[in-house]
């Protein structure tokens, strides 16, 4: 995986204020993947601890959305964000709320799900502590970025719907959120997303890949780290 430097860190990063946001297309997992994953939580939870607490459900959290996010990489059964129309306009929309509701740090839209990283408006943020006990996929209305996900997902839904002529629940009603400690975690999830099209065979270097901050940073200055500069 390519990986960043320190240097590539803007300078208006504030550690502790970021999210890393994954949500996907409905029905993209079968069912017998879905209690799979739920198998691998109950057995990661129930594990030995060998670390504090919050680090260990901090770990099953990171294996688990490693899992996850491998098994969305592979599923091609529901692929809507493949259509450019659409994934344009789900483009569109992320950046309609940058500099309003949150700071986009970076995003890649995949043919079957989104990655995002942002930082909430203090606004729009209802309670920082809940994604440091959180353990894998949950309900966007525990989440405390309840606010922004709904923003993020009703619109896009209904637009998605009518380019697709289709109709249906559109989202997963559930989303990953990763709260981002410190520079480090933060270099290391902005490199994760930005190689995910190249993990899942859609690009051979990140800025290839149309829908992803890295091309879009590319496109702008030719600096390759996927950082958005400050809006």
């Amino acid at each position: 995986m390519e990986q960043l430097h320190r240097r590539s860190l803007p300078h208006w990063f504030k550690p502790g204020a970021a999210y890393f946001v994954t949500y996907r297309l409905s029905g993209t997992l079968p069912v017998s993947v879905v209690e799979e994953l739920k198998a691998t939580k109950d057995r990661l939870l129930k594990a030995r601890w060998r670390r504090p607490f919050l680090e260990h459900r901090r770990h099953a959290h990171k294996v688990l959305f490693s899992q996850y996010d491998k098994y969305l990489d592979q599923a091609s059964a529901i692929e809507w964000l493949r259509d450019p129309a659409v994934a344009s306009m789900i483009r569109q929309n992320l950046f309609h709320h940058d500099g309003e509701k949150y700071h986009l740090h970076a995003y890649c839209i995949m043919p079957n799900h989104v990655h995002v990283v942002l930082a909430p408006s203090p606004k729009f943020i209802e309670d920082s502590t809940r994604s440091s006990y959180a353990v894998g996929e949950a309900f966007d209305k525990g989440s405390p970025l309840s606010r922004i996900m709904h923003s993020l997902k009703s619109y896009t839904a209904n637009e998605a719907n009518k380019l697709l002529e289709r109709s249906g629940r559109f989202w997963q009603p559930e989303s990953y959120d990763h709260w981002i400690r410190d520079e480090e975690e933060m270099e290391r999830v902005v490199s994760y997303i930005c190689s995910n099209p190249i993990a899942a065979n859609l690009a051979s270097k990140p800025e290839d890949w149309p829908w992803c901050s890295c091309h879009d940073r590319f496109q702008l200055d030719g600096d390759t780290s996927g950082w958005l500069p400050a809006s």
